[in-house]
């Protein structure tokens, strides 16, 4: 006999409302606080990442096709790189691209 296992889920038409009430719509908030300790966490993690490969900034920023300043002022967490470079750097490393935000 075959063992059947049924799953249901109980949602009100509030729970699935698209309707926003002027409470819901708020903006939600987030420190700079928060904000300055994320971005220095994940700056010191892609440093982290390219000194333990044993590969030099200007190398890396040919590869990536940026200035040696851009790639500094990411592992400084003055600025951050876009998608495409994310992905690039990834690449160059040989980390999946989510490595980056781990144990942030």
């Amino acid at each position: 006999m075959d063992n059947i296992i049924v799953i249901t889920y109980n949602h009100s038409i509030e729970e699935v409302s698209s309707d926003l009430s002027p409470e819901t719509n708020k903006k939600i908030d987030v420190s700079a606080k928060a904000v300055e300790r994320y971005d220095a966490a994940f700056a010191e993690k892609m440093k982290t990442i390219r000194d333990e490969r044993g590969l030099k900034r200007d190398w890396v920023a040919r590869q990536l096709g940026v200035h040696y300043n851009t790639l500094k002022n990411w592992e400084l967490g003055k600025s951050h790189p876009g998608t495409r470079e994310l992905l690039a750097l990834s690449k160059i490393y040989h980390v999946k691209p989510g490595e980056f935000f781990k144990d942030i």
